[in-house]
C-alpha cells in the first residue's frame, strides 16, 4: 500500500538551506545532485514507510520519530496512519534532535 508523503514547511526550508549551502560552498549543479539525493530518499517512503531506522534521541523514539540517512544528511519523519510527514532534514553532524525542542 503507498502511503502519501507529505514535506512540511520546516523540511523544505531545511532543504533549502542545504541546496544555498552547496551552492556557495561548489556549485548549482553539486547543490541539485545533493537536493535530488534527499529528494529520492523522501520519495523510497511512500512505498517502504518503515524502512527508516529509530534516532539517537529517546524522546523522538518515544513519539515514532523516524529517521533515514541520506550520505550526510538525515530525513526525520514520522508515519501517522497512511501518511508520511517529514518533520527536517539536517546534515548528520548537527545536533538535529534538537531541532524538536
Amino acid at each position: 500500500m503507498k502511503h502519501k508523503v507529505e514535506i512540511l514547511p520546516s523540511a523544505w526550508e531545511d532543504l533549502k538551506g542545504i541546496e544555498d549551502y552547496y551552492t556557495v560552498q561548489f556549485d548549482v549543479e553539486t547543490a541539485l545532485k545533493v537536493s535530488d539525493h534527499i529528494l529520492d530518499a523522501i520519495e523510497r517512503l511512500e512505498n517502504f514507510p518503515d524502512s527508516g531506522s529509530l534516532t539517537p534521541d529517546n524522546w523522538l523514539n518515544e513519539r515514532e520519530y523516524r529517521m533515514v540517512i541520506c550520505k550526510k544528511h538525515v530525513v526525520i519523519y514520522k508515519t501517522i496512519e497512511t501518511s508520511v510527514y517529514v518533520y527536517h532534514i539536517a546534515d548528520t553532524q548537527t545536533e538535529y534532535t534538537k531541532l524538536f525542542y
